[in-house]
Formats: C-alpha cells, structure tokens, sequence
C-alpha cells in the first residue's frame, strides 16, 4: 500500500496496468503519502493519448520500448522510443525514461543520447541470479557499474 512504500523510502509507484480513464482513483492515496505515479506510453499508443498520459504522469514518463512484456529477451524498439521521445518533447517539460528489454551498456549508451533516463529491471535482475547475500550485491554492483559508465560517457 501507499503508506508501507512510502515508509519504505519510495519516491513514487509504477503501476503498468493503470489506464488512463482510472489513474485518479490510484493517484489520491499516493499523492496523500507524497509518491508519484509516472505512467506508461506504449509503442500502440497514439499521438493524442500520449500527449494526454503525459499531462496525466507525475514524475516522468515512461517509455515502454517494445511490445510484451518486461524481459532481457527481446530487444528494445530503439527507433521508435527516440522517435516517441521527440514527439513528447513538444508537449512536456518532464524526464522521459525509457524501458523494458534494455539491458546492456550498448542500449543505455543510444538511450543517453536522446533521452533523460533509462530503467532497467530484468537485466539487473539476471545479473545476480542463482547468488545470493554479498556476491548477489557485488554482481548486481558490477552491472549497475557498467550501464552506469554508458550513460555517463554517452550523455
């Protein structure tokens, strides 16, 4: 709930099956406990409801960069998400981040150039799996290192 991610030390949610008609009713409790709720734009959204999800997102804006679901498997949509960032960037002043499937320092290192973040997720996830305690925070570390230098350097 709001309070316990609040409590937790959460800046903000991310709710990726919140649509656009219900976002008010996710959106009261957490601005009550002073989170945001960026929202979703996706590679089927069209230009009138991006620039609608856009004025709707708190925080910054999300940048789905394929179709599916969340994963290292498939690669991102690059083209299009740069394409996506520049159309957004007429209508809002907001971070525009981009993710799912993005995974390595080459995708983070494009990403940098045209846009004001990345997530990443399953990647990081892989990096440490199968360990655990200490080698799980130093493989993790070691990831985080690496895409953090792509960015740096690119951007």
């Amino acid at each position: 709930d709001a309070a316990r991610a609040a409590a937790a030390g959460a800046a903000g949610v991310i709710i990726p099956d919140v649509t656009l008609e219900v976002v008010e009713d996710v959106r009261g409790p957490l601005h009550q406990q002073g989170l945001a709720l960026p929202l979703l734009i996706s590679p089927t959204t069209r230009s009138e409801r991006a620039a609608r999800i856009a004025a709707a997102s708190d925080g910054f804006i999300y940048i789905v960069s394929r179709m599916g679901v969340t994963g290292a498997g498939q690669g991102p949509d690059l083209e299009w998400c740069k394409a996506q960032v520049e159309l957004l960037r007429r209508v809002t002043d907001k971070p525009l981040a981009v993710g799912f499937g993005i995974s390595t320092p080459e995708q983070v290192a494009e990403v940098a150039a045209w846009s004001d973040g990345v997530i990443v997720g399953s990647g990081l996830v892989a990096a440490y799996a199968g360990s655990s305690g200490a080698e799980a925070a130093e493989r993790a570390g070691r990831y985080v290192e690496g895409l953090a230098g792509a960015w740096a350097t690119a951007g």
